[in-house]
C-alpha cells in the first residue's frame, strides 16, 4: 500500500515539475503546433529539436551525447521556434508570415532573435541512444512585439483626470456605473474563439471599445495587448487587471478570425464611464477566458 501511495505521489510530482518546467500551469491557453507550443497565457513560443547520434554510435553500443549533436539538436530547434512563430496570428487578417513575407527586413530581425533564444536547460533530455532533445524557447513581449504589433498601436500620452466641481444635490451618491475598475475580463468561453495578439473589443453597434488605438504601445510591448486563459477564476484574480476587474461576458465572436468580440452595450457604457477606465484599457489590463484550443 505504501509502495503504491509512493508510486501515486511521484507521478503527480512529475506532472507538476513538468508544468512548472515549461511555464505553465493547467490554466494556461496553450496552442500545440506540429513542432512547438504557443503559451497565450504567459506569451512565450517553445519549440523541440532532437540531434541524433552518428551512425556508427548505434553499433557500437556507444551513449556518449557529442557535442556535435547537441549543436545539431538545438539549431532545429531554433529552426522550429522560428516555424511556429511566423504562424502566429497578429489579429483577424494577418499573420506573422504576411508580414515577413512582405519585408524582409523583418524576417532578418525574426532569425536574430531566434538564434539569440535561450535553450530552457531543464527539458534537455540525453538517450541512452545517444540522441538528445532540447527546447528552446522565445518570449512574445519585449522585441519580438515591437518588431511585429500594428503600427496603428501607438505610445498614448498620459490621460489627465477630470475633477468635477462638487454638486450638494449628489454628493455621497455613487451609482453602479461610474464604478471605477481596475481592468477588463472579458469571458470569451463557448464562442469557438481563437487568440491572436491584437484583439479587438466592440460594443452590439460595433464601436470599438478596445484594440489597437486604445493601447499604449508602451505597455503593449512590455506586456501584451491581452493575456489569455482558460479559467475564469484565474482571470478574475489575475495582477494584471488588479483587484477590482469589471467582468463582461463576450455575446459572440466575430468573423473572420473569431478573435475580436462584441459585448452588451450597457457593459460598454461602463467603460466609457471614467476617464480611469481609460487609463487601464491604456495600460493594456486586459483578460480574455476563452475555451483551450
Amino acid at each position: 500500500m505504501k509502495s503504491r501511495l509512493a508510486k501515486v505521489f511521484l507521478v503527480t510530482f512529475l506532472i507538476v515539475t513538468s508544468s512548472a518546467a515549461s511555464g505553465a500551469d493547467f490554466r494556461s491557453l496553450l496552442e500545440q503546433k506540429e513542432n512547438g507550443t504557443i503559451n497565450w497565457s504567459d506569451g512565450i513560443v517553445e519549440a523541440k529539436g532532437i540531434g541524433l547520434p552518428p551512425n556508427y554510435a548505434y553499433y557500437s553500443g556507444s551513449q556518449a551525447h557529442s557535442p556535435e549533436t547537441i549543436s545539431e539538436a538545438i539549431n532545429i530547434a531554433q529552426h522550429n521556434l522560428l516555424e511556429t512563430i511566423v504562424n502566429i496570428r497578429i489579429n483577424s487578417e494577418l499573420r506573422v508570415i504576411d508580414i515577413v513575407e512582405n519585408f524582409p527586413s523583418v524576417m532578418f530581425q525574426l532569425r536574430n532573435m531566434v538564434h539569440k533564444a535561450p535553450e530552457v536547460e531543464e527539458l534537455r533530455k540525453y538517450l541512452t541512444d545517444g540522441t538528445v532533445e532540447v527546447w528552446s524557447q522565445m518570449s512574445l513581449r519585449g522585441g519580438f512585439s515591437q518588431l511585429i504589433l500594428p503600427p496603428e498601436i501607438r505610445q498614448i500620452e498620459p490621460i489627465k483626470q477630470v475633477t468635477r466641481g462638487k454638486n450638494p444635490v449628489v454628493l455621497g451618491m455613487r451609482s453602479h456605473s461610474s464604478e471605477i475598475y481596475t481592468g477588463l475580463v472579458v469571458d470569451a468561453r463557448g464562442l469557438q474563439a481563437v487568440p491572436v495578439l491584437a484583439p479587438k473589443i466592440l460594443a452590439e453597434n460595433l464601436e470599438e471599445v478596445f484594440g489597437p488605438a486604445y493601447a499604449s504601445r508602451e505597455f503593449a510591448v512590455q506586456w501584451g495587448m491581452v493575456s489569455y486563459t482558460i479559467d475564469v477564476r484565474k482571470a478574475k484574480n489575475h495582477l494584471r487587471v488588479s483587484d477590482n476587474p469589471l467582468i463582461v461576458k463576450a455575446l459572440k465572436s466575430l468573423w473572420p478570425g473569431s478573435c475580436n468580440f462584441i459585448i452588451s452595450n450597457a457593459d460598454a457604457d461602463k467603460l466609457r464611464s471614467a476617464s480611469a477606465h481609460l487609463v487601464f484599457l491604456k495600460e493594456c489590463r486586459v483578460v480574455i477566458v476563452i475555451d483551450p484550443l
